[in-house]
């Protein structure tokens, strides 16, 4: 008959397991944050510098909205090239082209004046507003010798025609140009990439 050897095994000390477990939930959770750390994306922000402003932080629904028509408009101007003459206000407003066309939305955002005036090199459509408090001004400029080249401003100050003379003369002071929140700035913030800088 075998004889059973039996040993009696001792429990290690609960306090050391402790100190083993707490170390080890203290080591991943370091790991867990450096790595929220090094994977958190940065936020995309516009980089707006003086003298311009944002269309999507800094417009109301109206002025988007007229923004946006301006820039559908400055497409067109830039595809059709520096052949075609470029149109009178009367002509867009026939043609129906938004904003200029007096219509029930144009009403809406407040009947805004329109009016081109011509000099040298450029062409300005100018576009007042009686009432501030609905929409700032806006000014669209196209270089006559290449229309590639427009730019967008924006004042939200109530404003006369002699005064606008007065802004063209002075190289606009007060104004500010209207930088776009593009697709590809969309694209960076869903991708999460943030600013590179």
């Amino acid at each position: 008959m075998r004889k059973i050897i039996t040993e009696k095994l001792s429990p290690a000390s609960a306090k050391k397991e402790n100190i083993y477990l707490g170390i080890a939930v203290v080591f991943l959770i370091l790991i867990s944050f450096m790595l929220i750390k090094i994977r958190k994306p940065r936020i995309t922000e516009q980089k707006i510098e003086s003298g311009q402003i944002s269309s999507y932080t800094e417009f109301s629904t109206i002025e988007a909205g007229i923004y946006s028509d301006l820039i559908n408009f400055a497409s067109e101007i830039k595809m059709k090239g520096n052949e075609e003459k470029l149109p009178t206000v009367k002509q867009l407003e026939d043609e129906l082209i938004p904003p200029f066309t007096k219509d029930i939305t144009w009403e809406e955002r407040g009947s805004m004046t329109w009016e081109r005036i011509d000099r040298k090199k450029l062409t300005y459509y100018v576009g007042l507003c009686e009432n501030v408090m609905t929409s700032g001004n806006f000014i669209v400029i196209v270089d006559n010798k290449n229309r590639e080249n427009i730019k967008i401003l924006f004042i939200k100050t109530h404003l006369h025609k002699d005064e606008v003379e007065f802004a063209i003369d002075e190289n606009f002071p007060g104004w500010q140009e209207i930088v776009p929140y593009t697709g590809e700035t969309e694209r960076q913030k869903f991708e999460g990439k943030g600013d590179t800088e």
